[in-house]
């Protein structure tokens, strides 16, 4: 991962442990949300008292709320503008209430950053922006901006010791494809200008995959097949170069005015020794393999994450429920319920999600 800010001693003296405090920045940085089973898992643990003493201690420090799920299942909501002006993050919207099918998106993401924890991950909008501005070279005005943010869904960036990219996206099983074609949209001039990039396209269902995969091939799609460095206006110009070329050596026709065209564009464009063992070669599908092969940059990967997510069927009233910190779901809480709930939200064994 990179982080250029390190807010785990901020974190630590307000009273928390290395590892609470690790998991807290990553939540507040990625989700604002998570689950207990998350924090199991990044600390290494399974069911204990490890996950319940972090529980109590954020919700007395009030820095987290519970939304109570059905089934004694929680998801837990990282509130607290203390915890995120600590870990370098004011400015951040995971502190607001979401809907039930962003706080779904924020929980799968939370799962692919604990999957790739050891990798190198372009994670936040700085790093991201300044990646492909600086290290490629590309201009600001390709990357993709929604409500005049830059990589404003905050879908975390891959980087292989290669030098590849591994984009990704999250679907929470949306019932149309507008969302993910809002995003390619957006992210469509970006990934024209890269050499080579793969997107991981997240569900925990493959029910929208081929609908994904052939939306991402008709956006990606050039006008210009076999579009590359060598070949900038597409592998058929070039071809037709190379027919141009001969039929002027040849002087058995006259040229059109097309050709002339494309034999004065052809002189100066391919130059390099490269081109000239394809023209001399004369071989029409040798140069069309070679280029169209290359520009098929763009890799359209679906991954089902191995995870389940708590549904979220309650009303949207808020009420705090006095020492607990939680904002349920519903609109009236009984003293019993209440110390049922305080109970689930603090049993060692708690919520398997």
């Amino acid at each position: 991962m990179t982080v250029t800010y390190d807010p785990i001693p901020v974190l630590q003296s307000a009273g928390y442990t290395e590892r609470e405090a690790a998991f807290l920045y990553l939540a507040a940085l990625h989700s604002g949300y998570f689950l207990r089973r998350q924090y199991l898992r990044f600390i290494e643990r399974g069911r204990g008292a490890l996950a319940a003493q972090f529980l109590r201690r954020a919700f007395a420090l009030g820095h987290i709320q519970s939304i109570a799920c059905g089934q004694a299942r929680f998801v837990y909501h990282l509130t607290s503008t203390e915890v995120y002006a600590a870990a370098g993050l004011g400015a951040s919207h995971h502190r607001r209430l979401k809907s039930d099918a962003t706080i779904k998106s924020r929980l799968m993401v939370l799962d692919f950053v604990l999957d790739h924890f050891d990798e190198v991950m372009l994670d936040t909008e700085a790093v991201k922006v300044s990646h492909f501005t600086e290290t490629r070279g590309l201009s600001e005005s390709i990357l993709p901006r929604s409500r005049g943010v830059t990589f404003a869904e905050e879908f975390p960036v891959l980087l292989n010791k290669e030098g590849g990219l591994s984009f990704s996206y999250t679907d929470e099983g949306a019932l149309s494809a507008s969302s993910f074609e809002h995003f390619l949209d957006r992210y469509t001039p970006l990934f024209r200008a890269l050499p080579g990039f793969e997107l991981l396209y997240l569900s925990d269902s493959a029910q929208n995959f081929e609908r994904a995969h052939n939306l991402f091939v008709s956006k990606l799609a050039d006008e210009r097949p076999g579009t590359t460095a060598a070949t900038p206006r597409g592998v058929d110009h070039f071809i037709d170069y190379v027919r141009v070329r001969k039929q002027a050596g040849m002087k058995q026709s006259a040229l059109s005015l097309r050709d002339l065209a494309i034999l004065r564009d052809g002189d100066a464009l391919y130059t390099a020794a490269e081109h000239q063992a394809l023209l001399a070669a004369g071989d029409v599908e040798r140069v069309r393999h070679r280029f169209l092969g290359e520009a098929e940059r763009g890799k359209f990967v679906p991954v089902v994450l191995p995870y389940r997510y708590p549904l979220h069927n309650f009303r949207r009233e808020r009420i705090e429920v006095s020492g607990l910190g939680s904002s349920e779901r519903s609109i009236q809480t009984s003293a019993l319920q209440r110390q049922t709930m305080q109970e689930q939200l603090f049993s060692e064994g708690g919520d398997e999600w």
